[in-house]
C-alpha cells in the first residue's frame, strides 16, 4: 500500500469514528435518560374503605375515580399494609425500607438520621432529579432532594407555611394545602431538567385531622345521610381489654383535634351516630380534594407526554378507622388501621390494565421497589423487597405469606396499648405485651392475646384465641411470629423487663 492509499484509508477511518461518535453518543445518552420517571403520591390517613371501587358501605360516597384511574390503567394491590400505623414512623419506613427498630424512628417526634441511605439519596446519587412537596413529618430536613417544600409537622390546611430548601425562613403559600401541593407538583413537572429522569414525592396533608377540605367541597354530602359501618356500635364482647379501654372512640373524640357539635344529653350510641355523620362527611370531602388534585396531575402527564415514561404510585402513609368498631384514627393492628390503598401505573408493565394483585405487600417494600424500577439493586440494609416483577406479570415463588407489625407509640401516648403481631392471608395474631419498656413512667398492663380468623370474621369481631379448635393455629402462628422477630432483629434483648412477662405469656 503506497503512502497516498494509507492516508486515504486513515482519513476514512477517522471519518467513520467521528460519525459513530456523533450518532452513537446521543443514543447512549438517551439510554441513560430513558430510565423511568417515578411519581410517588401519598395521602395522609386515606383508608381503603374510602375508595369507590371497594366493597365498604362508603364506596358509593367516595370520590376517588381519578385515583383509581391509576390502578385501572395499571395494577390494584388489594393487600397492601403498614408495619407501624402512625405518621412519622411510617414515613421513615417508606424512605428507608426498614422497620422502626432498624431506622430508629419508633414514634411521633423522632428524627430520621440524615446519614441513613434512603430511596431519595440513592436515586439522587444515581443521577435522578429529586424533589418532595407537602407533608414531611420527620424532625430533620429532607436529605437527598434537589428541591423541597415541606410542612412543619402537620402544617395548616389554609395558607400553609412551608420549609423551603435554600430559604432561611418559612414561606407562606396562599390557598388550601391540597391545592398548593398540587400546584408545586405541576410547577416541578413543567420546570424540571428534561435531560434527567426524576423522582418526585407529592405528600398531601389531607385527609389528616381536623379534616378541613377546600371551600368548594363544603356543600358535598350536605343534607345527606351517610351509611354507617355495621360495627359502629361495637361493645367489644370477647375482645381484648386493649380494645375496650382505648381512647379512639367517637364518644371521646377531642374537640381540640376535631371541632364538632353534639348535645350533652346523648347516650353512647346516639353520640357515636351523631359525631360519625359530621366526621365522615368532612373526611370524605378531604378525599375528594385529593382526588381532584391527582386528576390535575394525571391530565398534565398525559398532555405533556410524560405519562409514556413515568411510573405513577398512589398510596397512604397508613389506614384510618372510619367508624369501624366505633373508632377514629389508626394505631391498632386492626385491618382498617393497617391496610392502605396502593395503585401503580408502570409504562411497559406486562399485566392487563386493572389487574388486582393479592400478595401481601408492606410499605417497607416501597423503597426497594422504586430502586428496582430505576434499575438499581436495593442495598442489603433494606428489609423490604421489590415487588416490581409482579407488575411484569412474574411470580415471586418465595414471596411472604405473613408479615410482622409492631406499634410503639405507647411510649408517648396511651390511647392504644403496646402490641405486636403477624397477619397472614387468613389469620391475625396479636400480642398486647403491656410493657412500658423503660421509657415511660406508667404502670404495666396485663398481657393478652387476640386471634382473628379473617376468612370467617373479616370485621374482627370475635377473638378466637381461646377457642380449642384454633389451638394448632395459635401454636403455628406463634412460631411464625418468633421467626419474624428473629429475622428482622426485633428480639427485645434491649428490654429486660419483658423477659419474664413474655416467658409467662407465651
Amino acid at each position: 500500500m503506497n503512502p497516498n492509499q494509507q492516508e486515504t484509508r486513515n482519513q476514512k477511518q477517522e471519518t467513520l469514528f467521528i460519525l459513530l461518535f456523533v450518532f452513537l453518543l446521543p443514543t447512549l445518552s438517551f439510554a441513560q435518560d430513558n430510565r423511568p420517571n417515578i411519581l410517588f403520591i401519598m395521602a395522609d390517613d386515606h383508608a381503603v374503605n374510602a375508595m369507590a371501587n371497594g366493597n365498604s358501605v362508603l364506596a358509593p360516597y367516595a370520590h376517588t375515580d381519578r385515583i383509581e384511574e391509576i390502578g385501572d390503567e395499571g395494577m390494584h394491590f388489594a393487600n397492601a399494609f403498614v408495619t407501624n400505623s402512625i405518621c412519622t414512623p411510617s414515613r421513615a419506613t417508606i424512605l428507608t425500607g426498614q422497620y422502626s427498630h432498624k431506622n430508629d424512628v419508633y414514634i411521633l417526634g423522632e428524627p430520621l438520621n440524615q446519614e441513613q441511605p434512603t430511596v431519595a439519596t440513592i436515586l439522587s446519587d444515581a443521577g435522578y432529579e429529586t424533589a418532595v412537596y407537602g407533608k414531611w413529618h420527620l424532625l430533620t430536613d429532607p436529605v437527598g432532594f434537589d428541591d423541597y417544600k415541606v410542612l412543619r409537622v402537620q402544617g395548616r390546611y389554609h395558607d400553609p407555611s412551608f420549609n423551603v430548601k435554600g430559604e432561611d425562613e418559612d414561606v407562606v403559600f396562599e390557598g388550601h394545602t391540597t391545592d398548593v401541593i398540587t400546584d408545586m407538583t405541576l410547577d416541578f413537572l413543567k420546570e424540571r431538567d428534561d435531560d434527567e429522569p426524576f423522582m418526585l414525592m407529592t405528600h398531601y396533608k389531607a385527609a389528616h385531622d381536623p379534616w378541613d377540605a377546600p371551600q368548594r367541597f363544603h356543600s358535598l354530602y350536605q343534607n345527606q345521610h351517610i351509611a354507617e359501618p355495621v360495627n359502629l356500635l361495637d361493645t367489644y364482647e370477647n375482645r381484648s381489654e386493649a380494645a375496650k379501654r382505648t381512647g379512639l372512640k367517637f364518644e371521646k373524640l377531642n374537640q381540640g383535634t376535631y371541632p364538632h357539635h353534639h348535645p350533652e344529653s346523648l347516650g353512647r350510641d346516639a353520640l357515636r351516630k351523631h359525631v360519625y355523620q359530621q366526621y365522615i362527611k368532612d373526611y370524605l370531602r378531604c378525599i375528594a380534594g385529593i382526588n381532584e388534585g391527582v386528576g390535575r396531575i394525571l391530565d398534565y402527564l398525559r398532555e405533556s407526554g410524560l405519562d409514556e415514561n413515568t411510573i405513577v404510585i398512589y398510596t397512604s402513609d397508613q389506614g384510618h378507622f372510619l367508624g369501624e368498631h366505633g373508632f377514629f384514627s389508626k394505631r391498632f393492628i386492626y385491618e382498617e388501621s393497617i391496610r392502605i390503598p396502593l395503585v401503580i401505573r408502570m409504562p411497559g408493565a406486562q399485566t392487563a390494565p386493572g389487574t388486582v394483585n393479592s400478595e401481601l405487600i408492606t410499605h417497607a417494600d416501597f423503597a426497594p421497589t422504586m430502586l428496582d424500577m430505576a434499575g438499581i439493586t436495593p442495598p442489603p440494609s433494606m428489609q423490604g423487597r421489590s415487588f416490581k416483577p409482579m407488575l411484569l406479570d412474574q411470580t415471586i415463588d418465595d414471596w411472604r405469606t405473613s408479615f410482622y407489625y409492631r406499634y410503639w407509640q405507647h411510649l408517648l401516648h396511651r390511647e392504644v396499648a403496646a402490641h405486636y403481631g403477624i397477619r397472614t392471608h387468613r389469620y391475625k395474631l396479636i400480642y398486647y405485651h403491656g410493657q412500658p419498656l423503660g421509657k415511660t413512667d406508667y404502670e404495666s398492663t396485663e398481657p393478652e392475646w387476640e386471634l382473628f380468623d379473617l376468612e370467617a370474621d373479616a370485621l374482627e369481631m370475635r377473638n378466637v384465641y381461646h377457642d380449642p379448635s384454633y389451638q394448632e393455629v395459635v401454636a403455628s402462628l406463634k412460631q411464625d411470629l418468633l421467626r419474624h422477630k428473629q429475622e428482622l432483629g426485633d428480639t427485645d434483648d434491649m428490654y429486660p423487663e419483658m423477659v419474664e412477662i413474655n416467658r409467662e405469656s407465651w
